[in-house]
């Protein structure tokens, strides 16, 4: 009993963790806009076993990426049942870096999670899979990582390796931050911007050789903040001619930590938001388009949670107010999954209204009674948001995370709506 108690201690150590290394960004002020999230408590009601269907219905058009983390078997997700014959890519979050190498982030569960990894990419034989590396609490040793000649080899070499023994089919980097930004105790330097375009650089090279040796393909994304001081801190041209494509974390615009609420994925400026114009989706992917990155390089990221404010004033049914503090969700404060907010029955019923921001293309959720706001995607929003992907040409949509819409309502309606 002592040694299972132990085991367990180390397990919930792993858990917190981990649920600190979502990818997230910083708001167009620079200030941290970050909320730790941890695992959800619900009992998924409506499993989907993807592995027995291994019928594509993706549109090879657009590429279809998914992050699943690592924690989601801790919460009754387990790799069997994610849409894999929905999606084109599962990018599994995150590995750890130590002594300059990539190593597993939860060795409790990656080990399973890889094999089952293995047998979802047996039935559905189109698919990819990624390693992403770093996010949000493991991109400290990324600076160091990138300084030299030396430590960037060892890093890609020990990416190579970390691909080869354990199934996937590339690498993806999610430093959060080259240069500023990220957590407090992030090493960074002036340097990163350049030293960032010779890792990539690196991992490229290495790729390339193990392509010849082993006779396949291996892929090289990253995933990249939504704020401005993202693109110039990277070199975003020399980054797009190296990368097979950037997933664009375009979502955390606002939360809780704001005084007023807001919209954390609107699409486009709202003339009525009393805060910055540059904090949307149109004004990320144009900024990023002009510093020098392919279209159908860029693939937008969507999110499938909500946040949320509480004591919001009554005005314009809660939207731009004043507010309290995040509510209580499901996987932390202020959070909110799609799929619980189904679950909930809290979309237009349970006291909440749902209302549409005409200029934004983004719904929100109202009630009164609480002053409770909730900023959330819906059909709706993610078919102006696969419109939107059509209209600029871009590479696709990815989504963090894929756990978090279990009934796949959001996912089928992206896979329509990008036909």
């Amino acid at each position: 009993m002592k040694a299972n108690a132990t085991q367990l201690g180390i397990i919930l150590l792993l858990l917190a963790i981990c649920f600190a290394a979502l990818p997230t960004h910083f708001g167009s002020a620079g200030t941290n806009t970050s909320t730790e999230i941890k695992p959800p408590t619900y009992e998924n009601t409506n499993p989907i076993i993807a592995a027995s269907v291994p019928q594509s219905t993706t549109n090879p058009t657009y590429k279809i990426v998914a992050y699943y983390p690592s924690w989601a078997p801790y919460q009754n997700f387990p790799v069997r049942k994610i849409a894999a014959a929905s999606v084109t890519h599962i990018n599994y979050a995150f590995a750890n870096i130590q002594e300059g190498k990539v190593v597993m982030g939860d060795p409790w569960t990656d080990k399973s999670n890889f094999q089952q990894l293995r047998t979802l990419k047996q039935a559905n034989p189109k698919l990819k899979t990624l390693i992403s590396v770093g996010g949000w609490t493991w991109s400290g040793r990324f600076s160091n990582v990138a300084i030299s000649k030396y430590s960037r080899d060892r890093f890609a070499d020990s990416a190579v390796k970390f691909i080869r023994d354990n199934g996937f089919d590339g690498v993806d980097i999610d430093w959060e931050y080259p240069v500023t930004g990220g957590l407090a105790s992030n090493k960074t330097r002036p340097e990163d911007k350049r030293n960032f375009t010779f890792l990539l650089q690196a991992i490229r090279n290495k790729l390339d050789a193990a392509q010849v040796k082993d006779d396949r393909t291996y892929l090289l994304t990253i995933a990249a903040g939504a704020f401005t001081g993202y693109v110039n801190n990277t070199e975003i041209a020399k980054v797009s001619s190296i990368v097979n494509w950037i997933n664009l974390m375009t979502y955390d615009y606002h939360g809780d930590w704001d005084k007023k609420s807001n919209h954390h994925a609107p699409l486009y400026a709202d003339p009525k938001d009393p805060t910055s114009a540059k904090s949307n989706i149109n004004h990320t992917v144009t900024t990023i388009l002009k510093a020098g990155a392919p279209s159908k390089k860029l693939v937008l990221g969507i999110p499938l949670y909500g946040r949320s404010w509480t004591n919001c004033g009554s005005t314009q049914q809660g939207l731009y107010q004043s507010c309290g503090g995040g509510t209580k969700g499901v996987i932390a404060k202020g959070i909110h999954e799609y799929g619980n907010l189904e679950k909930q029955g809290w979309i237009n019923s349970q006291g909440f209204a749902r209302y549409w921001n005409a200029a934004a293309k983004v719904p929100w959720l109202y009630k009164k009674s609480t002053g409770t706001f909730i900023t959330y995607e819906d059909k709706e929003s993610i078919a102006h948001k696969a419109g939107y992907i059509k209209s600029k040409g871009l590479g696709g949509a990815m989504l963090w995370e894929i756990s978090q819409d279990y009934n796949r309502t959001l996912l089928n309606k992206l896979i329509y709506s990008l036909k």
